[in-house]
């Protein structure tokens, strides 16, 4: 259950209000072969004109009935330590990546396949992840086979007892010339009402290559203490707007009955750092589909988020944040700020 409120005080305009929901519900199958089958159905919007980094619905349309759809689908085979994934698959975060979501919403479930390894050597565990998706599978009449890539190593440490340390130093690519005005259809294209794709921070025809590099330190003493950031560059930008920038500390961990968390993070991303469908959709973008206090993935926008979590029951969690963000380059002179509070039930 949520309350969101979106609102851009310096430019005097009407805050939004709104109340929303999400459900997700879903399974996997232990095969017990090395195999594994899995889904989740959700609620939110499907197909090009809704957002693919949420899943949540708006309260409204007098009491009508809200869809279900098709989140997840994939299957997973373990060989000779290797995982294999394919299907539409669960979020990066999930799966073994070691990505930041700034830069990787959440709730998008791409399309494709992936391969896993990992190994120990000493002290230290060494990933190597790769991915290959599809943003349009399909190679007809009007429309060709789209692309993504992605490739990390990871690498994670534990300095003694109580400190560990985590790296991961990663790429993605998806193909040029096919993000300029004309947008992907099939989930990513936004329409505004006059029929027009809305921009949400990149420049036309520009390609991304994006060389991602995270790093966390955490101290597990006391309430526990997690300092982490990411330095990100778009190695097809031919411009100066190409980089960006995410830093916080987090304190404590919420996972049982009782247990808190906060943190507070600051985050720069320039107009063409990154591809900006894939970035954090409740982040916000300037300018979004002609309104400055509008939220949505998108890039060229910094800010702060501040976020404080408590257990109220091993499954039932409270979270309020709060979002302050404006234009990284100060094209569009307005602050927006966003609060949202949230009551989540894991059954």
């Amino acid at each position: 259950l949520r309350y969101d409120h979106i609102g851009s005080p310096s430019s005097g305009a009407e805050a939004n209000d709104r109340w929303r929901y999400r459900f997700r519900i879903g399974g996997t199958a232990d095969m017990s072969n090395g195999m594994k089958a899995g889904f989740r159905l959700a609620t939110g919007g499907a197909g090009a004109t809704d957002d693919i980094g949420s899943t949540n619905q708006t309260f409204e349309n007098g009491f009508s009935r809200d869809q279900i759809h098709l989140d997840q689908a994939w299957a997973q085979m373990e060989l000779n330590e290797i995982t294999f994934i394919g299907g539409k698959l669960q979020n990066w975060g999930k799966t073994g990546w070691s990505v930041s979501r700034a830069l990787f919403d959440g709730d998008i479930t791409p399309e494709g396949f992936e391969a896993h390894y990992s190994t120990d050597a000493g002290s230290t565990t060494l990933g190597f992840h790769g991915g290959a998706y599809f943003i349009n599978g399909e190679n007809a009449a009007g429309e060709d086979i789209s692309n993504m890539f992605i490739g990390q190593i990871t690498a994670s440490r534990s300095l003694n007892t109580n400190t560990k340390l985590n790296f991961g130093l990663g790429m993605y690519t998806v193909e040029e010339g096919r993000l300029g005005s004309t947008r992907f259809t099939g989930g990513i294209l936004r329409v505004g009402s006059a029929g027009k794709a809305a921009r949400k921070g990149n420049s036309s025809g520009v390609g991304y290559s994006p060389v991602f590099l995270d790093g966390a330190l955490g101290f597990q003493t006391g309430p526990g203490i997690k300092v982490y950031g990411t330095w990100v560059n778009n190695q097809e930008s031919s411009a100066t707007k190409d980089t960006g920038y995410i830093g916080g500390i987090k304190l404590g961990n919420a996972k049982k009955a009782g247990q808190w968390e906060a943190k507070i993070e600051y985050r720069s991303l320039e107009k063409d750092a990154v591809w900006d469908d894939l970035a954090d959709s409740d982040f916000g973008a300037f300018g979004v589909g002609g309104t400055l206090d509008e939220f949505k993935s998108g890039t060229n926008v910094e800010g702060t988020v501040i976020q404080g979590k408590y257990m109220l029951y091993d499954n039932v969690q409270a979270v309020l944040t709060f979002r302050a963000t404006e234009s990284e380059d100060g094209t569009d002179g307005e602050s927006n700020n966003r609060i949202q509070g949230d009551l989540i039930f894991k059954f």
